[in-house]
């Protein structure tokens, strides 16, 4: 007799993924979030949270960004002096023909002063933290009290009108960026409301299906004249350097 042929790899890790989904949807974690009910496996949501991530992952970098370009908290005085000679280090700026340079506020814009420069990078990390952190946050109520597979970040759109036309680029907008977080504050205690109480569905029926499909191809248009901008370096309003 011929000795049973051994199952193929493919074969044994298929079964392994069978035994494994089987598994989790007997625990408590699958019947928590319903997998058998819905069809679906462990696995499987495992492939589709991991794919969601990586589309997603860029919003840590892009958001804190963003953000950034309108300077967070950072003013004048976190620009330090330097000489009149940028070529010769603060130290050694002595003589007749050279002088000490207080900042004034053209130290935010390029060429940008060392010191402002460090602070915006210490701003950059704290921002890549808040939104990590708030990404979790929104994520981890979403699965667990809707039980819905959706992830949810910061949108690209309004954190560039935030930045670019409310505070303006490197703070030179006509709103301070602290009174602009207070807004954005209040703003979200409103949806809150209004989406608790169900308004917020029935006023997204209101608007007319064009404006709502032609509002996407705006803010795609408005994040591309950003880009554009920001490459440039340039503006169409104000100083030379922020872009508006």
């Amino acid at each position: 007799m011929e000795a049973p042929k051994k199952p193929s790899l493919s074969t044994r890790w298929d079964s392994f993924l069978t035994r494994l989904n089987s598994f989790v949807a007997d625990s408590r974690v699958g019947k928590r979030f319903k997998l058998a009910e819905r069809n679906s496996t462990f696995t499987t949501e495992l492939r589709a949270g991991t794919a969601t991530f990586l589309t997603m992952a860029y919003i840590l970098a892009v958001n804190a960004s963003i953000l950034t370009d309108s300077g967070g908290t950072c003013s004048v005085s976190d620009c330090t002096p330097l000489c009149s000679n940028p070529t010769i280090s603060l130290s050694n700026c002595t003589g007749p023909t050279l002088q000490i340079l207080s900042p004034d506020v053209s130290c935010k814009f390029p060429p940008v002063n060392p010191g402002y420069t460090l602070c915006l990078e210490k701003t950059r990390k704290d921002l890549i933290i808040a939104t990590v952190a708030s990404s979790l946050i929104g994520c981890v109520i979403m699965g667990l009290m809707a039980n819905l597979p959706l992830a949810l970040a910061p949108g690209m759109g309004t954190n560039a009108y935030f930045a670019y036309t409310v505070v303006g680029f490197h703070g030179s907008g006509n709103v301070p960026y602290k009174t602009a977080l207070a807004a954005v504050f209040i703003e979200g205690l409103i949806f809150f409301v209004i989406s608790a109480v169900g308004f917020r569905a029935k006023l997204a029926k209101w608007i007319p299906r064009p404006v709502r499909i032609s509002s996407s191809a705006g803010i795609g248009l408005f994040l591309a004249f950003i880009g554009l901008q920001n490459n440039q370096a340039s503006g169409s309003s104000g100083t030379a350097h922020p872009p508006s």
